[in-house]
């Protein structure tokens, strides 16, 4: 287990937010349309890395094309990363620099539809997701970021979002500025703390 700790701002006597994750699989996810610094991301994929974490991306352009090819630079980050994929031809590029690629939905949906259970098939497997949702072609969260949060946030998983917009507040989730591992500024969004087991869980 990893445990997180966020000073919460805006108080005399300093409140912290403090939440464990287990060394399971992180998240990247953001924008199509986003740009990420390459000496950035290689930064956070090595301070997870150190961290023992492993790996999961999707296979669209943006965003998830910048970890790719940051996640394909190390041996050891090429073998505990995980593409998912909407579609087959998007394997094929994705195994050229050697990172193991699956598509991850059933045959006959739309490319629509294809997107969204890709997306929803990578939240249901990651412990916590690190999100780049700003789409600069509108100045808003891009529509497949905003699945990924609300997806996350609904199985209580934690995200921490690199973005100029705060996530909108919620009841169901604290939202603290903070910065991830000391490598990028942002904010968590972490669901209220709960007791074992889901609501859902069959008995």
């Amino acid at each position: 287990m990893v445990t997180i700790t966020c000073a919460v701002p805006g108080t005399e006597e300093r409140e912290d937010l403090i939440f464990r994750v287990r060394q399971r699989a992180v998240l990247f996810a953001g924008s199509r349309n986003g740009f990420l610094d390459p000496e950035l991301a290689e930064r956070l994929v090595s301070v997870l890395a150190r961290s023992e974490f492993s790996f999961l991306v999707g296979c669209a352009p943006g965003i998830d094309a910048r970890f790719r090819l940051t996640l394909a630079e190390r041996e050891t980050w090429r073998e505990s990363t995980v593409v998912a994929c909407a579609f087959a031809d998007r394997v094929r590029s994705s195994e050229s620099r050697g990172l193991f690629a699956s598509v991850v939905v059933p045959g006959g949906l739309s490319p629509a539809a294809s997107l969204r259970r890709r997306t929803l098939w990578m939240v249901k497997r990651a412990e916590f997701v690190v999100l780049f949702p700003d789409d600069p072609l509108t100045g808003r969260w891009g529509r497949g970021s905003t699945l990924a949060f609300r997806a996350a946030t609904e199985q209580l998983k934690p995200v921490f979002v690199v973005s100029e917009l705060a996530p909108r507040r919620s009841s169901t989730y604290r939202v603290v500025p903070s910065r991830l591992f000391d490598v990028a500024n942002g904010y968590w969004a972490v669901p209220h703390p709960t007791a074992d087991g889901t609501c859902d869980e069959e008995v």
